[in-house]
C-alpha cells in the first residue's frame, strides 16, 4: 500500500514538473500575454537579439485603460512605438504580444492586440529594420498566419455568422502588399 502512494505521488510530481512553465521571458515561444490587470514586461531572447516591451497605458475608468505605446528596447537601443488610436482594454480583456517574423528576415518582429473581445482579431504590426536599427510601422491588420514555405501571410475575418473573407499577402521591396 506505501509502495503505491509513493509510486503515484511520485507519477504526479513528474507530470506537474513536465507541465511547460509560464514566463513573461521568451526562447521557444513568441508571444506574452497581457490583460487588464497584468501589463508586465514582456521579454523576448534570441541568440542576436533581445528586446524588452513595455506597455504604457492611461486609466480610463475603474475598468478601462487606454494603451497608449510600446517602451521597446532592441539590444539597448531604446524606441517608443504608438499605438493605434482608440485602443483600449476592458477588465477581463486578454491579449498579446507577439514577436513573430512576419517579413521572413530572421529578426524578431512586433505585434500588439487592439482589439478585444471581437470576433475578428486586430493587431498593431512592425518590422525591425535592421540597418536603421529600429522597428517601422507595418499597420493595423487582422491576425497574421504566417506561411513559411510559400513566404505569405494570411488573414481570415469573419464577416456575419455564415461568410468569412480571406487574403493573402507577401512582401516586396519592404512593403506587404496583398495577392488576392
Amino acid at each position: 500500500m506505501n509502495k503505491t502512494f509513493i509510486i503515484i505521488g511520485f507519477v504526479f510530481v513528474s507530470a506537474c514538473e513536465a507541465q511547460p512553465k509560464k514566463s513573461n521571458i521568451t526562447e521557444a515561444s513568441v508571444e506574452c500575454n497581457f490583460s487588464f490587470e497584468n501589463l508586465d514586461q514582456c521579454v523576448y531572447k534570441s541568440q542576436l537579439y533581445e528586446v524588452t516591451v513595455n506597455v504604457a497605458s492611461e486609466n480610463i475608468a475603474d475598468d478601462e485603460k487606454l494603451i497608449t505605446s510600446l517602451s521597446v528596447k532592441t539590444n539597448n537601443l531604446h524606441q517608443v512605438l504608438t499605438i493605434s488610436h482608440d485602443t483600449t482594454i476592458l477588465d477581463g480583456d486578454l491579449g498579446y504580444i507577439s514577436f513573430s517574423d512576419i517579413n521572413f528576415d530572421g529578426v524578431p518582429d512586433l505585434a500588439i492586440t487592439t482589439s478585444f473581445g471581437a470576433p475578428n482579431l486586430y493587431l498593431d504590426y512592425w518590422v525591425f529594420n535592421v540597418q536603421q536599427e529600429k522597428y517601422v510601422s507595418v499597420g493595423n491588420y487582422p491576425q497574421l498566419i504566417i506561411n513559411e514555405q510559400k513566404k505569405t501571410l494570411k488573414t481570415t475575418v469573419k464577416n456575419n455568422a455564415e461568410n468569412y473573407r480571406t487574403k493573402e499577402w507577401h512582401w516586396r521591396q519592404d512593403k506587404l502588399e496583398k495577392i488576392n
